[in-house]
């Protein structure tokens, strides 16, 4: 009995565990909810938040597809093409910008869990620090980026519309993969982001691009880079460490003033992948894996793969 009882606790726990950013409650006016925060403790935060302030690049657009009123977001965001295409009249807030945090007058900020500032965001509004991983029993599997946006969702107090722009989603990715003449699923690919020492490996579901290669598109990830990234994940390769990595296809984000045709030789000589193999983005305009971000990403890929 003592083992049933025990088996009984864990699947409880298990169950909880999932959903584990959630709205606990409501006051009785309507005016305000509770938040509970990735198992770190509740937040208290207006149930219309009308000056989001959003540090994290994932948040920026979801919120703008549940129709948030938005007045800062990150600085990191600020070249980027699909931002400005449909987010007008907002402030871009440097990292450790206290100051102008504080000058929008938010009344929700919503930062990452690794941010050391979120303390001190804590003094100025309600601040959700948000983790970026999967959960477990999730809906959305290991798709991070949909467990993103219903994290916006519970924020906005729009669940359902986030779960309904999720199911439109995952139609939209059957479609897009039947627009290539080849299988993705036969072949592997590997997603580099150029710094200022090297390249930068991505794993699956970091943004850059992974979203589209791997899950969108269907490519499996290069065992040489999943290797690499496993054994250390920050490191800046230069192009002649890249020399063995056995792939097929690559996904290059570049810098602004990279020159394309010379990064695709140097590439293309380096890891023996033919030049047309070799896919070319600004990473500004792909450093974000929210779902208008994903849409454009996806087709600047489709376009580059015909």
């Amino acid at each position: 009995m003592k083992i049933k009882g025990l088996l009984m606790l864990v699947i409880v726990m298990i169950l909880t565990g999932c959903s584990n950013f959630r709205e606990v409650s409501v006051s009785e006016d309507g005016e305000d909810r509770r938040i509970k925060i990735d198992n770190t403790g509740e937040v208290e935060i207006p149930a219309d938040p009308e000056r989001l302030v959003l540090l994290r690049p994932v948040d920026v657009l979801n919120a703008h597809l549940l129709d948030a009123d938005i007045s800062a977001v990150t600085a990191g965001v600020e070249n980027n093409t699909f931002v400005n295409e449909y987010l007008e009249d907002v402030d871009f807030i440097e990292y450790e910008d206290l100051e102008a945090v504080r000058e929008v007058n938010p009344d929700v900020i919503v930062t990452s869990s690794q941010d050391v500032h979120s303390t001190d965001y804590e003094k100025i509004a309600p601040t959700l620090p948000l983790n970026y991983s999967g959960e477990l029993l999730s809906t959305y599997r290991d798709r991070i980026y949909l467990i993103q946006l219903n994290k916006m969702g519970v924020i906005l107090g729009e669940q359902e519309k986030a779960a309904e722009l999720a199911d439109e989603w995952m139609e939209r990715i059957t479609e897009h993969r039947r627009g290539l003449s080849f299988n993705p699923a036969a072949v592997e690919a590997a997603v580099l982001v150029q710094g200022e020492d090297g390249f930068y490996l991505y794993n699956e579901y970091s943004a850059y691009g992974t979203e589209v290669m791997y899950d969108v598109l269907n490519f499996n990830m290069a065992e040489d880079v999943l290797d690499a990234v496993s054994e250390d994940p920050f490191k800046q390769f230069e192009i002649s460490e890249l020399e063995g990595i056995e792939t097929d296809y690559i996904l290059v984000n570049k810098k602004p003033d990279a020159d394309e045709d010379a990064l695709r030789e140097e590439l293309s000589d380096a890891l023996e992948v033919e030049g047309e193999r070799i896919l070319i983005v600004p990473a500004d305009d792909f450093i974000t894996n929210d779902l208008i971000s994903l849409e454009g990403q996806t087709n600047i890929i489709l376009e580059q793969l015909e």
